[in-house]
């Protein structure tokens, strides 16, 4: 009987301490910390974004529980990275690949807070299995990271000024001088692709083959679109889209914004086919970020979702 007792005794002891240590697991499962391993350039950037976050207020970015990719650095040294949601090696996620870049001028700072609050919508949801979305959240850190944030990269070159376009080398530096007054803000570089910032964008369209590009700016509060022609009938899907990012951001302003010698809508857009969105954010305040986040964050979802044709070379 004493046995029997005992035995009983020591299967509620058993199950008790199991229990509560299921549930503290339970409990505790949102405090985990990722296991990534991460490098030390990148996590020593991650240290930088988060006093940046703190600075503007914008919580802790928690930067190292993101998978980054990186392969090349800015010229001053700095990691050029970017994240993949979905599976690389599906071929339905690769028929309905996004990409997306942020941070691409330093001084726009609302954008980048828009692609980590994106970045974090899309790691808490995995309705996005069936697609790949390659993001960029900070495509010019060294712009970024300083103490005053700057239009340029560290090297004073505007990074959506120096792609190879095919007017490049006979209009960049002509308008630059003639109609921007040699504004050293715009500064589209010495020569075309000079800058890791350049390159690093550019390997990224022609290693994933986005069916659709998203860039994210501030502060010209619209929509501009450019890539192959919304009135031809094969590209009815790019004009639904860009209707739609209109719609369910509340009816924001769709505008035919020019076009510039070494900008990524010219080389993406005009020169490799892909339809490529630019989003500009109603502005830099950093005090605003959640309601940019709100009002955009369907269009951006639903863009992602909207599938189209493969891009043709």
């Amino acid at each position: 009987m004493f046995s029997m007792r005992l035995s009983c005794f020591i299967k509620i002891i058993f199950y008790s301490v199991l229990t509560i240590f299921h549930n503290f697991t339970l409990a505790d499962d949102k405090n985990l910390v990722s296991s990534i391993s991460l490098s030390d350039p990148i996590k020593k950037m991650c240290t930088q974004l988060e006093i940046k976050f703190q600075d503007y207020q914008w919580g802790k970015p928690f930067c190292e529980n993101f998978n980054w990719n990186h392969v090349r650095n800015s010229n001053l040294g700095t990691p050029l990275i970017w994240t993949v949601f979905g599976d690389e090696n599906s071929e339905t996620a690769k028929a309905n690949t996004t990409l997306i870049l942020c941070g691409v001028h330093g001084d726009e700072i609302t954008p980048i807070k828009f692609c980590w609050d994106l970045m974090n919508e899309l790691s808490a949801n995995s309705t996005h299995k069936d697609k790949l979305i390659v993001i960029a959240p900070i495509v010019a850190p060294d712009s970024f990271l300083v103490p005053k944030p700057t239009r340029t990269n560290g090297r004073g070159v505007d990074v959506n000024r120096n792609f190879p376009t095919a007017d490049w080398k006979t209009d960049a530096h002509k308008r630059w001088k003639q109609q921007l007054k040699s504004d050293k803000r715009k500064f589209p570089g010495h020569s075309s692709a000079s800058e890791q910032e350049t390159i690093f964008q550019m390997n990224l369209v022609l290693r994933y083959k986005p069916n659709k590009v998203i860039s994210v700016h501030a502060p010209l509060t619209l929509l501009d679109y450019d890539g192959p022609s919304l009135r031809a009938d094969d590209n009815k899907g790019a004009k639904l889209l860009l209707e739609q990012m209109s719609n369910k951001a509340s009816g924001y302003k769709v505008s035919n914004y020019p076009i510039f010698p070494g900008s990524l809508g010219n080389w993406a857009g005009k020169e490799k086919h892909i339809p490529t969105y630019t989003l500009e954010l109603p502005n830099s305040n950093p005090a605003e970020t959640n309601q940019f986040w709100q009002l955009f964050k369907d269009a951006v979802i639903y863009a992602i979702e909207h599938k189209m044709n493969p891009t043709v070379d």
